[in-house]
């Protein structure tokens, strides 16, 4: 199911919502996990590829650089594999870049990370 709530959506994450859309791949945008924001390790996962089990985060520079912050995403990157999900992290530096973003985007699909 596709949720168009872009009204909250970052740039970054409207690059990454139209990629998806453009190449007819169904996701869910902003799934709650684990308690979501209420809860310790929670976490909202902005998106998700049911079909594939596949959860990606997007990941912009002020919101996840930092030892604190950098720590929390671990934990929610654990929590989200311990509940069956392949977690592949989305950096604003290759989603911005066009020339980066669709192979970021490919192997994202394939649950693999740009190195």
């Amino acid at each position: 199911m596709q949720a168009l709530r872009t009204q909250i959506a970052s740039e970054p994450e409207l690059i990454v919502m139209g990629w998806l859309t453009r190449n007819k791949i169904i996701f869910t945008f902003q799934s709650w996990m684990a308690g979501g924001l209420y809860e310790l390790g929670g976490s909202v996962v902005d998106f998700t590829l049911d079909e594939l089990d596949i959860a990606l985060r997007v990941m912009g520079e002020y919101w996840h650089r930092g030892i604190l912050k950098s720590g929390q995403d671990l934990i929610q990157r654990e929590m989200l594999i311990s509940l069956g999900w392949t977690v592949v992290d989305l950096w604003e530096e290759n989603i911005r870049d066009p020339a980066r973003l669709e192979q970021a985007m490919r192997l994202a699909i394939l649950g693999q990370e740009v190195l």
